[in-house]
């Protein structure tokens, strides 16, 4: 990026708006230290790299780790504000070699550039630091431009970026230079080996080392903050930082073989920028999409193209943005082998430094000002569900209804309590709010209390893509805020599977992904003809199907005895010390649902957790079916 690329920047004017609002940046709810990076590896996990040293995992629930999975700060250099813990790749064959890989500056002044590989401890959350191999280093003859990127290509071969070597106008002709790695993209074939050896296809296989690197895939580039692949075509995408008047993204077509020149310093964009010692125009290949800095423009972040599903309309955009001017922007194929631009959040926010995706191709946005992970929606897409669900709590046998005790007793909340108890919102899904008119209702309709909906990918069942909160009502259907209406979620139309959760139960999915629409689908895991994920995962009570209780621990299993068990809280809540006590309000481990909490006697909170895992071996477990 530009000098100071880390530092304060204002907010900066927009240009004109082509198609304004058609992302939002929807916050993950978690403080991060200057993340500058996300990722995956392979499964529902995020990776999000932080520049002081860190790399921190936030689990498919939206929920982040206490422990990062690897901490490096003590070896990284992160004085300057375009140094530190820059990118992280994970090997194509990771989960069966545990590598990853890291691009980072290391040493003291101007830094070193160290791309280094580790291993993943037996603990699958927690990486080995003593682990590290350096694969490449280059000393830096300045502290600014050190690119940061890398990523394995379709070809399962190590890409990485390397700025022009810094200060302004590369004084160096670097970029231009062959027999340096500076202002290039490198591409290198990595083993379990300490060293790495030369692609035999690479652009300069064959040339002598004396005078073009044979790693170099491309040239002519200033400060490739931010490159990708197209996970459709494998072609590449990179956002070349400018000097003082023009940014550039750059696209090359993974067929073309490499070997490309972006033209800097010769060119700055479009325009030239210092011509000496350069060749003709056609020498050099042109952006695809210039940006100017009077439009408020400063440091391009390069983005990706979207592959995901769950935003059908985003399908095939290359996303990208700014890091001061903060509009989030698109190209989309114009069918005739070019490119058409588009504004996607005419007002977005200044800081952005990386976009990245999830297993099933979600784009994230890293924000180094606000210390936040973005989800980037859609906000115009729309699903409709009416879901159908009993709770073995509060559910009488005789009535074949819930009990509404908890709603008559007064406690329940106006608004949703899951956000408030640390379950993470995903794709909104939050604060949902409803009246007292809507609590007053009684009869079936009447609300036994808030539930949570999980819309989960279709190709990875543990990845949660959209959540809301819905009332269920005694008769077992889950309604919106308002009472009557069904639940919307800002998801595209396509096939998800469904997790309904409540506080205190086990949760239950459908065993196969439903087609959802903008009209509303019913879904009653109430029959026991619905199919659901797992072996057991509801309980049969009188014909109808219902969700367990009794995790009052709110994790994935319900237990009697042993450490983290369900029934010490009950214990807990009514005082500890004298068992026969009561608590009123409204607790989790109020597994009836009938307002009061009771560890002895009759209509206990106890004795549900006990039959549910057996009833006569107290040890015994029982897992939540849920992936």
């Amino acid at each position: 990026m530009r000098h100071l690329l880390f530092g304060l920047l204002a907010h900066a004017a927009f240009i004109g708006d082509l198609r304004a609002q058609s992302v939002q940046l929807q916050a993950l709810g978690i403080p991060f230290d200057e993340p500058v990076a996300v990722t995956h590896a392979g499964d529902g996990r995020l990776f999000v790299v932080e520049r002081p040293g860190r790399i921190r995992i936030v689990g498919p629930d939206g929920v982040a780790n206490a422990q990062p999975f690897l901490d490096i700060t003590a070896q990284v250099l992160d004085d300057g504000n375009e140094q530190g813990l820059l990118g992280l790749a994970f090997h194509p064959n990771y989960p069966q070699n545990g590598y990853f890989y890291v691009h980072y500056t290391a040493g003291t002044g101007n830094g070193v550039t160290r791309i280094s590989r580790f291993n993943v401890s037996a603990d699958p959350d927690i990486a080995n630091p003593a682990s590290e191999v350096v694969v490449f280093s280059v000393a830096q003859p300045y502290t600014n431009h050190n690119g940061g990127d890398l990523h394995f290509g379709p070809d399962g071969h190590l890409w990485f970026a390397l700025g022009d070597g810094g200060s302004a106008g590369d004084p160096g002709d670097r970029a231009q230079n062959m027999s340096v790695p500076f202002g290039k993209v490198l591409r290198i074939a990595v083993g379990a080996g300490a060293g790495y050896s030369i692609p035999a296809d690479n652009p300069f296989a064959t040339a002598n080392p004396a005078d073009t690197m044979p790693e170099i895939w491309a040239s002519g580039l200033r400060n490739p903050w931010r490159f990708a692949f197209d996970p459709a075509n494998g072609d590449v995408w990179i956002g070349d930082v400018g000097q003082g008047a023009w940014e550039e993204v750059d696209h090359v077509g993974i067929g073309t073989g490499g070997g490309s020149n972006f033209g800097w310093r010769c060119y700055e964009g479009h325009v030239s920028y210092n011509l000496a010692d350069c060749d003709p125009p056609t020498a050099y290949a042109p952006p695809v999409q210039v940006l100017a800095h009077t439009d408020g423009h400063c440091s391009v972040i390069g983005g990706r193209v979207y592959r995901g599903t769950t935003y059908p309309a985003l399908q095939g955009r290359y996303i990208y943005t700014d890091y001061c001017q903060g509009q989030f922007r698109a190209l989309v194929p114009d069918g005739q082998g070019g490119w058409t631009p588009e504004v996607l959040l005419a007002n977005g926010m200044a800081g952005t430094t990386a976009i990245g995706t999830n297993v099933v191709g979600d784009l994230f946005a890293c924000n180094n000002f606000t210390g936040q992970v973005y989800r980037i929606v859609d906000p115009t897409a729309v699903v409709r569900l009416s879901p159908k669900a009993m709770l073995e709590g509060p559910f009488n046998t005789n009535t074949l209804l819930m009990n509404d005790a908890l709603r008559t007793a007064g406690p329940v909340p106006l608004t949703e309590p899951y956000t408030g108890s640390g379950w993470a919102p995903v794709a909104g899904g939050t604060g949902e709010t409803t009246t007292s008119a809507v609590l007053a209702v009684n009869g079936p309709n009447a609300v036994v209390d808030w539930v949570r909906l999980e819309l989960r990918s279709a190709a990875d069942p543990t990845v949660i893509v959209a959540t809301r909160h819905g009332l269920l009502q005694r008769d077992g259907d889950i309604v919106a805020h308002d009472g009557t209406s069904s639940l919307t979620f800002n998801v595209g139309s396509g096939s998800y599977h469904v997790a309904i959760r409540h506080r205190n139960h086990l949760g239950v999915m459908t065993a196969a992904p439903m087609t959802l629409s903008p009209t509303a689908t019913t879904l009653d895991m109430k029959l026991p003809g619905t199919a659901t994920y797992g072996t057991d995962a509801r309980k049969e009570i009188a014909g109808v199907r219902v969700l367990r209780t009794g995790n009052v621990q709110r994790d994935d299993r319900l237990k009697y005895a042993g450490a983290g068990n369900d029934r010490d809280p009950v214990l807990t809540a009514v005082g500890g010390s004298v068992p026969t006590a009561v608590a009123t309000g409204y607790h989790a481990a109020d597994i009836n649902l009938d307002g009061v909490v009771k560890y002895a006697g009759s209509a206990n909170d106890r004795d549900p957790i006990l039959v549910n895992i057996g009833g006569s071996v107290p040890t015994a477990v029982r897992a939540e079916q849920l992936p």
